[in-house]
């Protein structure tokens, strides 16, 4: 199931949004994202509700500009960052949402690393993410910068990452669907 793209009410009126509560068996969500999915700007999917789209462009290593990378990572989207500013007859306006995915790849190898080196040229992406049973982006998935960066730690029991920060404004939380790839 797909979330509608959300039209902001016009003028004074505000609907009031539906909602669905279930006392006995809530509908929750438990996870991390888990993968993201990252392709050239412009190479948006047809439908992105469609397993077989996915598998046909996923491929980590081909040479296609619709070709979409498939990172396994470690990660979370907390809270976007965003100004309320008070403006006259008290009333508030919000900017748009800075959101920022930190995102820890566990598998270094030269393959991986040599992709950070690349992705810190400063190139923009398209992204799509999941995260427990959903995925997140909508057909035309969000355009993104990624900052990359392949981290040392301290001990010779802890583990080295690379670590991802994906950046990008919008007025709304991105579209959600079931993960068809699930």
């Amino acid at each position: 199931m797909s979330n509608p793209i959300i039209e902001c009410p016009v003028g004074c009126l505000d609907d009031v949004p539906i909602i669905s509560m279930d006392e006995c068996n809530p509908a929750t969500d438990f996870s991390e994202i888990d993968k993201l999915y990252v392709t050239q700007i412009d190479q948006d999917l047809d439908d992105w509700t469609s397993a077989a789209e996915w598998i046909g462009r996923i491929d980590n290593s081909g040479t296609d500009t619709d070709d979409i990378r498939e990172w396994w990572v470690s990660g979370e989207l907390p809270d976007p960052e965003r100004n309320i500013t008070e403006i006259d007859n008290d009333r508030e306006v919000s900017s748009r949402m800075k959101f920022q995915m930190t995102l820890q790849v566990f598998e270094t190898n030269t393959t991986n690393y040599d992709a950070v080196r690349f992705i810190q040229c400063g190139t923009r992406f398209l992204i799509w993410y999941s995260a427990g049973a959903y995925m997140y982006g909508g057909t035309d998935g969000i355009e993104a910068s990624i900052i990359a960066s392949h981290q040392i730690t301290k001990g010779s029991r802890e583990i080295n990452v690379i670590q991802l920060l994906i950046s990008w404004e919008a007025d709304h939380n991105p579209e959600r669907i079931d993960n068809p790839l699930n």
